[in-house]
Formats: structure tokens, C-alpha cells, sequence
């Protein structure tokens, strides 16, 4: 029973020693190259490993070198059952301003192998609540709309291309 429980106590202990010392930093290079083929460029940003998570502080996102949104902060911590992305303070160009409001608070992207197919994203600003699901396998996004009073009054457009359901929240499904 004593070897048992040593040889668990030095599994967990290599598994979290190397969570910790894997260059998060290379992976994130690595990430930034896949964006590229995409047109997403990620700059300026501050880049600090803190052990068990990746922080980037004061990024700009452009797509198709046309300048998108300034981000306070993100977080991403890569676990080998779970990780997530956290993203705070998203301020949009004006570019996107007639068809939602500016500001995003905080957007939380998971995933995790119990859910393999899936990757859950939540987010809320001036918008008001999203939840999104992506299924990886039938290329299928999802998102639920709980729009704010200010999305209600000022962007009817674009709640007119998402489909309201009867508690007043809108869907939007699109297969990619």
C-alpha cells in the first residue's frame, strides 16, 4: 500500500513539474504562426510565463492587417484534462460599432477531454451574456444570446439576424 501511494505521489509530482517547466512561451509562438495562416495577427503584447499559466497583457488583434481590438489581459492555462483561455477587457474598433456595442468584459473559452468534442465559451459585456459551443466534429457553432438593455435599443439589426426564442434569448447556428 506505501509503494502504491509513492509511486502515485511521484506520478503527480512529474505530471505538475512538467506542466510547469513546459516552454508555455513556444507553444504560444507556435499558436501565433497557426493565427497567421488565418490573417490573425496578435502584437504588442506582454508575455510572462507564470508557472502553471501563460499571461499576455496589452495585446492588439488585427485580421487581414486591418487593426480589430485592443485586449487588457489574457490567461491561458494548458492542464493535460483541462484548459482554458481567459480574456478581460476586449475593446473593439469602431469599425464594429453598428452592429455591437464596443466593450467586452470577459470572455472564458474551455476545454477539456471528458467533452472532447466540444469547446464552451462564455462571455459578457455591454452585449450582455453569450454562451457559445462549438462541436469539433460537425463543424457546428452554437451561441445564445441574453442581450443587455442598451443591445435591445440600439442594435435591432443585428438582433434581427439571430432567431429569438420564447424566453428572449436569441440563437445563432452556423456550420462552418
Amino acid at each position: 500500500m506505501v509503494k502504491l501511494l509513492k509511486l502515485l505521489a511521484y506520478i503527480i509530482f512529474f505530471v505538475l513539474a512538467l506542466i510547469f517547466f513546459i516552454p508555455k512561451a513556444s507553444v504560444y509562438y507556435a499558436v501565433e504562426k497557426k493565427l497567421l495562416q488565418e490573417k490573425v495577427i496578435l502584437s504588442a503584447e506582454e508575455i510572462v510565463d507564470s508557472g502553471f499559466s501563460l499571461q499576455l497583457n496589452h495585446s492588439k488583434v488585427s485580421y487581414k492587417s486591418i487593426q480589430s481590438a485592443n485586449i487588457e489581459s489574457i490567461n491561458v492555462k494548458m492542464f493535460l484534462f483541462y484548459n482554458s483561455l481567459s480574456v478581460n477587457n476586449i475593446e473593439l474598433t469602431s469599425m464594429a460599432s453598428s452592429f455591437v456595442p464596443l466593450h467586452i468584459d470577459k470572455l472564458d473559452v474551455t476545454y477539456t477531454v471528458f467533452n472532447p468534442l466540444n469547446i464552451i465559451a462564455n462571455a459578457s459585456g455591454e452585449f450582455g451574456e453569450a454562451i457559445a459551443e462549438v462541436n469539433i466534429l460537425d463543424r457546428n457553432v452554437s451561441i445564445l444570446l441574453i442581450p443587455s438593455q442598451q443591445m435591445l435599443k440600439q442594435y435591432k439589426g443585428t438582433l434581427r439576424s439571430l432567431k429569438k426564442n420564447q424566453n428572449g434569448e436569441y440563437e445563432y447556428d452556423k456550420t462552418f
